[in-house]
């Protein structure tokens, strides 16, 4: 493993704990976020605090476990690495491509958001061309370099945070001095009760909510390129706690007193219609903006987080070996990021083809990242076994609670994923998971096995 360690340390170290943080923001809070609540909210009614609020637990347990591996062991392959040293090759190829999957498909339906709201401020030009504009700047961003990313993903994400606790602490001003008498805590019970649907609500709209949190381990596959990730890892995941319980839970807390849950524009662009309820036209329009800056960040980290998993498993030899190549001069992995941007048509051909396309490519995506996620926490007990045989001088963060914590992690994933069979639609989300499964691991079984392409 240290040979593998060794061979693809030829990133720029050139992240910082602002870039890694604010990537981990950007990550999480775009489109995805403020477009898919409404779709979490018709799903879930009132109770989808409780939908976030238990994926804000889930997603804090699993980056309190990847943040050990992390600073362990630095690497650009991040947790497929660790799936790999933990269970072997398969287990961590099936990691790799499931998150390179997953990740994609997210940005894919960003692209179709970014695209939306570019189209109603210029309705004689098609969505098509803004998709085409914005997957080209993206590209051209991933490719200048690492740097130059992290500088853009700062900037895009503080945009977020900002509008984000701006639109708090109006809402808690005029929800505070009852400013408008529709404004109201009572939002949450008159119209069908709090648990409109029963707890099974609660767990339909989970796939939806982790599509939301996705991204948040991001951070990991951006640890080879920190300036000094032992360091830095363990205060950016403080930043991602933050953002968990301030960002998303407050902010819903407050959407949902100002719009009413089955108000016709919650399935729309619901935050857009609350922002210009409480400070008008011109209000909602900055919001729009927002909006869009808030897929194009999101964009913007899901190409970089999947072309350096790429990178990785084409440097392992999964994929052929063009994917592993890094230009010289910007030290970025250029063919790996041009696939990840030619991935992000695939959501604006789904787009022709059914009008629920962004509910399908957020579930299918939300699947992706638990499952992910599941194989992370499984790995931390025989990674950290690993390390104090190999290099426990390396071991610097070590979770508390051990293995406690690890226990009560995989528990909670697993109950959801069971929990799928019992919603409405999830079997079909859960068995269109498993198929992809099956998939990779005949690719694995044919490339690596038959025909002999690992050579170690």
């Amino acid at each position: 493993m240290k040979n593998k360690k060794q061979a693809i340390r030829n990133l720029r170290t050139s992240l910082k704990q602002r870039h890694l943080s604010m990537m981990s923001i950007g990550g999480v809070i775009g489109a995805g976020y403020f477009l898919g609540v409404g779709q979490a909210v018709i799903m879930a009614g009132p109770a989808v605090i409780l939908s976030y609020l238990f994926g804000g637990i889930v997603t804090m347990l699993v980056m309190i476990l990847l943040a050990e591996m992390s600073v362990a062991m630095p690497l650009a392959g991040s947790f497929h690495l660790y799936a790999e040293i933990s269970f072997g090759k398969l287990v961590g190829f099936i990691t790799g491509w499931t998150y390179w999957l997953a990740f994609l498909i997210g940005p894919a339906s960003e692209t179709i958001a970014a695209g939306t709201f570019l189209h109603l401020w210029f309705p004689s030009i098609s969505v098509g061309y803004f998709c085409l504009i914005v997957a080209t700047l993206l590209s051209l961003i991933n490719i200048i370099g690492a740097k130059f990313f992290g500088e853009v993903e700062f900037w895009l994400s503080l945009i977020k945070v900002i509008a984000l606790l701006i639109f708090i602490g109006s809402g808690i001003y005029t929800l505070g001095f009852h400013l408008n008498p529709n404004i109201s805590f009572k939002n949450y019970t008159i119209h069908g009760g709090f648990l409109p649907y029963g707890y099974s609500g609660v767990l339909s709209a989970m796939m939806i909510v982790f599509f939301s949190y996705g991204g948040t381990e991001s951070i990991a596959t951006a640890a080879e390129e920190c300036v000094n990730p032992r360091k830095i890892i363990p205060r950016a995941l403080i930043g991602t706690v933050l953002r968990i319980f301030l960002l998303f839970i407050l902010s819903i807390i407050v959407l949902l007193a100002v719009l009413p849950w089955n108000n016709d524009s919650i399935h729309a662009s619901p935050y857009v219609v609350a922002f210009g309820i409480l400070n008008g036209n011109v209000a909602a329009n900055i919001m729009n903006f927002v909006v869009l800056t808030a897929a194009l960040s999101c964009i913007d980290t899901g190409i970089f987080a999947t072309s350096r998993m790429l990178l990785s498993l084409a440097q392992q030899n999964y994929f052929p070996k063009i994917f592993s190549y890094i230009n010289p001069k910007t030290q970025t992995p250029i063919v790996a990021i041009l696939l990840s941007c030619i991935m992000l048509y695939v959501g604006v051909i789904l787009s022709f083809l059914t009008p629920n396309a962004f509910t399908i490519l957020g579930s299918l995506s939300g699947f992706g990242f638990l499952f992910t996620w599941l194989i992370i926490a499984l790995s931390q007990p025989r990674f950290r076994k690993y390390i104090l045989q190999t290099q426990p001088q390396s071991l610097t963060f070590k979770v508390k609670l051990t293995p406690y914590i690890q226990y009560l992690t995989v528990a909670l994933m697993l109950a959801i994923l069971c929990g799928q069979f019992f919603v409405t639609n999830g079997w079909i989300t859960i068995t269109s998971g498993i198929i992809w499964i099956l998939i990779a691991s005949i690719y694995y079984l044919i490339r690596v096995k038959h025909f002999m392409i690992r050579k170690d």
